[in-house]
């Protein structure tokens, strides 16, 4: 593992569009330690990476902002470490670090309360309408467009993990009757948070509003595609603030353009950032953010402090988090 040698250990925080690493008081011991560099921009070109990759020796890299694979690890032939804020590395090649030496570490995940919260902010914004009423409100008028009340409502939960078991275990506060399913989801655990296992047929069939929250994989890549959503309701909505190829966009966009969906709620996109010709941004019926679901400055604060302990315990020879340890080897 890397030691600090007669030259400067150099630092790269990249994408850190909220402006959020220069606030967190570890950085201060790392400048002490290192030559630091906070990029707010996404580097777009490869150009662009090549000229500021070059001579970094460690990069902060924000789950799912930019990509690493093999282009972009041989324009940053200095590179020892990899700083990864978050455990998903679906954007980040870990076979070709390691082939290269280049050690990977992670922040332990939090509680997920920043996601739990936004889902039933995006709940609440399309079922009452809430982003319609304040564009006509900023537009000098008094906008009479009714909601609907959750009480009564039933809400399926696609997937009871970290962040689904919660979903279902808040829902039920507003009156709801909540359905669940899953691929490992028992009896027992529904129970646990007082949601009914059922089939995903089933779910779709039964909900008023369909939230996912499950894992992305080759298996569950397009899990709610045009079939799932002919099953569900008419006018039933769909929140998804787990990862965009989760649902098969073009069945969405179809799906809300036709009415067959009274709305979606999106955090997450088959690509970020949503291009800005994307079709969802021109529809009425969906609300869309821009994967802010960790993006709370309590959780980004906690996650650079971790990334930047992992750098100076791997400038100390002690790497700790090691996503892969065989690069010890």
């Amino acid at each position: 593992m890397a030691k600090e040698g007669l030259e400067k250990f150099r630092v790269l925080v990249m994408d850190d569009y909220e402006g959020v690493a220069e606030g967190v008081p570890l950085l201060e011991k790392l400048k002490a330690r290192a030559d630091v560099a906070v990029m707010r921009k996404r580097l777009e070109t490869e150009e662009e990476m090549k000229r500021v990759l070059k001579d970094v020796h460690a990069i902060v890299l924000v789950r799912g902002r930019s990509r690493f694979g093999e282009k972009e690890f041989s324009l940053s032939p200095l590179l020892r470490l990899v700083s990864q804020i978050g455990h998903g590395i679906d954007h980040l090649d870990l076979e070709a670090a390691t082939r290269r030496g280049i050690a990977v570490t992670a922040t332990p995940n939090d509680s997920g309360i920043s996601t739990i919260e936004l889902t039933f902010g995006l709940i609440l914004a399309v079922i009452r309408q809430i982003p319609q009423v304040d564009r006509g409100m900023h537009q000098g008028a008094w906008p009479a467009i009714p909601g609907q009340v959750l009480e009564g409502k039933t809400i399926g939960v696609v997937g009871l993990g970290r962040i689904g078991k919660e979903v279902a275990r808040i829902a039920q506060v507003f009156g709801t009757r909540v359905l669940a399913c899953g691929k490992t989801l028992t009896e027992s655990r529904a129970r646990e948070v007082g949601a009914t296992r059922v089939s995903l047929e089933h779910l779709l069939r039964e909900s008023d509003i369909v939230t996912v929250h499950a894992r992305l994989s080759q298996e569950t890549r397009g899990l709610i595609g045009g079939q799932e959503i002919s099953l569900m309701k008419p006018g039933a909505i769909l929140i998804n603030t787990a990862r965009g190829p989760l649902i098969s966009q073009s069945a969405l966009i179809q799906g809300l353009e036709t009415g067959r969906l009274g709305g979606a709620g999106l955090d997450v996109y088959d690509e970020e950032p949503l291009p800005a010709d994307n079709p969802l941004r021109r529809l009425n019926n969906v609300v869309l953010l821009s994967h802010r679901g960790y993006a709370a400055l309590e959780i980004l604060r906690e996650r650079y402090e971790g990334a930047i302990n992992n750098i100076l315990s791997f400038m100390d020879g002690k790497p700790t988090d090691l996503l892969n340890p065989g690069v010890q080897s």
